[in-house]
């Protein structure tokens, strides 16, 4: 732990905006940075200097920094909505420049390769200021997925364009790191960025589902309550590849021998030839999603599933639930009431494989055995199964020739297209972070997973040997047949229909106050006039409500509000007056104007479930 202590208003910030970086500044080495040092100047004051072997020289010149920067950031070709990484921190200069002179659509990342450099920084300079900026994001250290937590700030702004900008006397430190920052940050973004735009455009159905799903699911156990005592017994994880296709006579050799989990997409394929999972998964929560279901016989079937799931697949499952919630504030409060541990995380990524991968975590399996999961396009153009919901609407055929070609499992290259691409990394990054754990992949068409190595039919059956997976039916068993009574649903979300209902009326009665506020107000003689003051004040009182709750808070934020509150940040962007307090109650305006949106929107779904509203 290093005894140089960052100045106080540096600290509160950093702590609240960015808690990965703060414990990685905190815990760096009381080492003095090799690369850099600041030197009192006879003027008085300090400047940071780059130390190169014996001698040194001034970071940002030792002539007019103004003009520097000046010149810097005129010679970049700076796009409006868009979002850049910054090589290093330096001592802020370049970046409270960068972020002064470019549009209020540009969003910045600051990657800051050594955090006792930075530490050092924060310990010398008052940075508060810009470390406040809500268009800065800030990464140092080892470039793990804490280095580009958050990124998703820049993803809620829907923002395309992501590049790198370089400030040569800090990227020249180090440009392998910078550059291979730059490479990850573009591979992060595209794998999130498509996760935050749908995960905005379906929050409203998220919590709808939830709501309509409670009275089914809310005595389901949880996946967690099944225990992780299955390490002996293989897993086989099926996907809707058109391998799978040449893998049903293994499967229905091995269905005793294995826990067989599927989604909906292989689920017709696998019950049409006498295959019965241990478990079916679903995860999205929209209709199309119903359609893996049709004409399947589900009887005797287990399903496992969020509370978000498409509400007719949970009724097709009655008393035959299992349960996950990697974030669902409506649910936390559930649990909460009922006394139990919160829902089980499970990974969310975008594709339900994933949230089937990680349920071979959650019950401690060390063999693991992809089925299915070509996660590329065959020569022939298939993607997909040829019994299943794809393949009735044609949909089984891709209408692409763009994609990544990369290594096959038993071809040189195979065709990898955008939304496949996603998955296989998301399975890759899974991988690794496991250990002890032997995956195997029997796609034989299929793309090659690092850290799943192919294997033949012949050899996976003996590779699956001879254990038996009854033991696991049996727990399922038991498990639903101890499920809770119901729980007094209308009893449990009362305190959320008082507490949104407080926020509606004083949000909707200031931003209506606001909004009739003659124009003549925005004129300086105007600025501590009291009617002024007064909606400054209401505005205070406003945000005491909203935080005086944070668990309702979530519910509230996580519907409808969420995407309201990224239009408000939209349109506050170019709000500015020369009376600052004119300009306040502007911005405040905007963001009662959306919680009242987001109010509204979940009291009028609550009110049309008679068990909860």
């Amino acid at each position: 732990m290093s005894s140089v202590r960052l100045l106080p208003e540096n600290e509160v910030v950093l702590r609240a905006r960015f808690p990965v970086v703060y414990q990685r500044v905190i815990a760096s080495s009381p080492a003095r940075p090799i690369d850099f040092m600041y030197e009192a100047k006879e003027s008085g004051g300090q400047v940071l200097k780059t130390i190169r072997g014996e001698h040194s020289f001034e970071t940002y010149g030792n002539e007019d920094r103004e003009n520097l920067l000046k010149r810097w950031f005129e010679g970049l070709e700076i796009a409006p909505e868009s979002f850049y990484a910054i090589s290093g921190f330096g001592d802020g200069s370049h970046i409270e420049y960068f972020l002064t002179h470019s549009s209020n659509g540009t969003i910045v990342l600051v990657a800051e390769k050594d955090p006792a450099f930075l530490r050092e920084t924060l310990s010398r300079v008052d940075c508060s200021k810009l470390l406040a900026n809500d268009r800065l994001i800030l990464g140092v250290g080892e470039l793990d997925d804490g280095f580009f937590k958050d990124i998703q700030n820049a993803a809620l702004s829907a923002i395309q364009d992501v590049n790198m900008i370089l400030f040569s006397p800090l990227h020249s430190v180090d440009e392998r790191y910078y550059d291979k920052m730059r490479n990850e940050l573009i591979r992060q973004y595209l794998v999130i960025r498509p996760l935050i735009e749908v995960n905005l455009r379906t929050a409203p159905k998220i919590q709808s589902n939830t709501f309509t799903n409670l009275p089914a699911m809310a005595s389901a156990p949880d996946l967690a309550e099944i225990g992780a005592g299955f390490e002996e017994i293989p897993f086989i994880l099926v996907g809707a590849g058109p391998s799978l296709d040449e893998s049903i006579p293994f499967l229905r050799s091995v269905q005793d021998k294995a826990i067989i989990v599927t989604s909906n997409s292989p689920l017709r394929k696998l019950v049409n030839n006498g295959i019965r999972p241990h478990l079916v998964v679903t995860a999205d929560p929209n209709s199309p999603t119903f359609e893996g279901f049709g004409g399947v016989d589900v009887k005797g079937l287990r399903l496992a599933c969020p509370y978000s799931a498409y509400p007719d697949i949970v009724n097709l499952f009655p008393g035959k639930i299992f349960s996950w919630c990697t974030f669902n504030p409506i649910v936390d409060v559930l649990k909460k009431f009922q006394g139990k541990p919160l829902g089980s995380k499970i990974m969310e990524k975008g594709t339900v494989s994933g949230c089937v991968l990680d349920i071979s975590r959650l019950l401690g399996c060390k063999k693991v055995l992809f089925v299915g999961q070509d996660m590329c396009i065959r020569d022939d153009g298939r993607y997909y199964t040829d019994d299943s919901a794809y393949a009735d609407r044609g949909a089984h055929y891709a209408d692409t020739v763009q994609g990544h070609k990369l290594p096959g499992n038993t071809q040189e290259t195979v065709l990898v297209e955008g939304r496949l691409f996603v998955y296989l990394k998301t399975f890759e990054e899974f991988i690794r972070a496991q250990s002890g754990v032997d995956y195997r992949n029997l796609a034989r068409t299929g793309v090659k997973v690092q850290g799943a190595p192919y294997i033949s039919i012949e050899d996976a059956e003996h590779w699956i040997g001879d254990k038996k997976s009854k033991v696991f039916d049996s727990k399922l068993d038991t498990l639903l047949a101890q499920r809770a009574e119901n729980t007094p649903l209308r009893h449990v979300f009362s305190p959320c229909r008082k507490y949104v209902s407080g926020i509606l009326e004083r949000s909707l009665s200031t931003a209506i106050k606001t909004e009739l506020l003659p124009e003549k107000y925005a004129g300086m003689n105007y600025a501590k006039n009291k009617v002024i003051i007064k909606l400054l004040s209401d505005a205070t009182e406003i945000n005491q409500l909203v935080d005086s709750r944070k668990d309702l808070w979530g519910i509230l934020f996580e519907g409808k509000t969420k995407g309201e509150i990224v239009k408000y940040r939209r349109l506050i962007r170019d709000i500015d007056s020369p009376n600052q307090n004119w300009a306040i109650i502007q911005r405040n305006k905007e963001y009662f104007w959306a919680l009242a949106e987001g109010c509204q929107w979940l009291l009028s779904e609550m009110s049309k479930h008679a068990e909860i509203g």
